[in-house]
C-alpha cells in the first residue's frame, strides 16, 4: 500500500494501516532542556504500535548547537532555528510566512498523521495536513490566546480568531484539563482530556531513611515541616507570596526547592538573598527525572502555587501537582477551578489564594499542627494518581481517541 493509499484508509475508513508514519510538531525541543512528558509519552505508543515517528520542533534560538537534523533514541529530529521577531506587530506580521515556511518542511517528511502540540505550530500543520490529505490533532497544552494577552492584546485577538478558524481543519483536541475541554467542545469539536502525568512505574521507592538522607544533605532535619516547590520555577509561580508567609512561620518551617532550570532558579536565589532568608530556603538545582522525584519525596506539603496573571493560568493543570500525588505527597494549590477540582475531588490537599500570604500561613499552620490529616491526605493522593491519574490510566484515553493511537 503507497502512502497516498494509507491516507485515504485513513482519512476515509478510519481503518488503521499496517504502515503509518506520524510527525510530531513541536514549538520547542522534545529533548532540550529537558524532555517534554506529553510528546514523550505519545512517542511511546506509537513506537509500540510499530509507527514512524518524525519530529519538527521550532528553535527559537538560531545559535543554539542542537544539530538540524538527527536520529534520537529511535525518531528522525528535525529543528529550524529562528528567532521570532521581539516587536508584537512585526512577530504578528511574519507569523504567516512562518508557518508556511514549516508548513512545507512538515509535507516533505511525508507523515501519514499530524500530531500538533500548542496553538502557535497549528497553522503549519494545518496547512500541511490539507496539502497531503492528512488528519491532524491538536493538543492544546496552553489557552494560548491568553498566555500572549500579556504581551499583546493584539496577538490575544489575533490567535483567538485564528484558533476557531484552523479548529475546522482539526480531527480532535486533546486538552490538560475538563475546563479547558469544555471551551473544544462548546465550539463543537471532539475533545479527549490528558494530563501529562507521569508512569505509577516511574515514581521512585524511597525509603525513610534514604529521604531522611536527601533532607539532611540539603540542611534539612527530620524535625522540619518541609514545604516545597518541585520543577520549573514558572514566571507566575508564586514565591514571593510563599517567602512572605514562611517568615511568619516557626524556624523549622523549611522551603525546599526541587530541580527548574538554571535562569530561574538564579534568580530565586537573589529574591531569597534579599529577603535575608537563605538558612530557610534549599535549592538542588537542574535534576535528571528519576533524581528530581527522589528529592520531591523530601517534601511534607507540596506547593503549586500560581499567581492569576491570565486566564490561562486559572486553568491551568501543573505536572508537578501530580508528581506529588504519585509520591503521596498532600499539596498546597492555587484556588483555581481545574486544581481545586482534583484536589478536593481526591482529599488530597487544600486550595488558597495564591496571592494572600496569609492564607498559605495558615494552610501550612493546619497542616503542621495536623500530621495524621497530612499523612491521611498523602494516601488518598497516591490512591488517586494510581487509579485515577496516573499515565497507565490518561494512556487508555489516547488509545481510544483517534485510528493512529490503535493496533492495525
Amino acid at each position: 500500500m503507497g502512502a497516498f493509499d494509507r491516507r485515504q484508509t485513513l482519512m476515509i475508513t478510519a481503518m488503521v494501516p499496517a504502515h503509518m508514519r506520524v510527525c510530531i510538531v513541536l514549538h520547542a525541543d522534545l529533548f532540550e532542556p529537558w524532555p517534554i512528558v506529553r510528546p514523550m509519552h505519545e512517542v511511546r505508543i506509537l513506537q509500540r504500535l510499530g509507527r514512524e515517528v518524525a519530529v519538527f520542533c521550532w528553535i527559537k534560538d538560531p545559535a543554539s548547537p542542537l544539530p538540524s537534523e538527527e536520529i534520537r533514541d529511535g525518531l528522525e529530529i528535525h529543528r529550524a532555528k529562528v528567532a521570532p521577531p521581539r516587536n508584537p506587530l512585526v512577530r504578528l506580521l511574519r507569523f504567516p510566512f512562518l508557518s508556511f515556511r514549516f508548513a512545507k518542511v512538515i509535507r516533505r517528511l511525508r507523515p501519514d498523521a499530524i500530531l500538533c502540540h500548542d496553538l502557535e505550530m497549528l497553522w503549519a500543520s494545518v496547512r500541511a495536513g490539507k496539502a497531503l490529505r492528512v488528519p491532524v490533532l491538536y493538543h492544546a497544552h496552553e489557552d494560548w490566546p491568553a498566555m500572549v494577552s500579556e504581551r499583546s492584546r493584539m496577538e490575544a485577538w489575533a490567535f483567538a480568531w485564528l484558533e476557531r478558524r484552523l479548529l475546522r481543519s482539526v480531527d480532535r483536541v486533546y486538552a490538560a484539563g475538563e475546563e479547558r475541554a469544555e471551551r473544544f467542545r462548546r465550539m463543537g469539536k471532539a475533545t479527549t482530556v490528558v494530563y501529562g502525568s507521569k508512569a505509577v512505574s516511574e515514581i521512585p521507592e524511597v525509603s525513610p531513611e534514604q529521604r531522611d538522607a536527601i533532607r539532611a544533605r540539603a540542611g534539612l532535619a527530620p524535625s522540619d515541616l518541609v514545604v516545597g516547590i518541585a520543577g520549573s520555577l514558572g514566571r507566575d509561580e508564586a514565591l514571593p507570596a510563599v517567602l512572605d508567609a514562611l517568615a511568619e512561620l516557626p524556624l523549622r518551617v523549611k522551603l525546599f526547592i526541587v530541580g527548574g532550570g538554571g535562569e530561574k532558579v538564579s534568580q530565586a536565589r537573589s529574591l531569597v538573598a534579599r529577603r535575608g532568608m537563605e538558612n530557610r530556603v534549599a535549592f538542588t538545582g537542574r535534576l535528571e527525572t528519576e533524581e528530581y522525584l527522589r528529592h520531591t519525596s523530601a517534601l511534607d506539603v507540596g506547593l503549586a502555587l500560581y499567581y492569576p496573571t491570565t486566564e490561562n493560568q486559572r486553568t491551568v493543570v501543573p505536572l508537578k501537582l501530580f508528581d506529588y500525588m504519585g509520591l503521596g505527597i498532600p499539596a498546597l494549590v492555587s484556588d483555581f477551578p481545574e486544581m481545586r477540582r482534583i484536589v478536593d475531588g481526591c482529599g488530597c490537599g487544600l486550595p488558597v489564594n495564591p496571592s494572600d500570604a496569609n492564607a498559605i500561613r495558615a494552610a501550612l499552620e493546619r497542616l503542621d499542627a495536623n500530621p495524621t490529616e497530612r499523612r491521611r491526605m498523602g494516601q488518598r493522593a497516591r490512591d488517586c494518581f494510581v487509579h485515577t491519574y496516573s499515565w497507565e490510566r490518561q494512556e487508555g484515553a489516547v488509545r481510544t481517541s483517534h485510528p493512529i493511537f490503535m493496533a492495525p
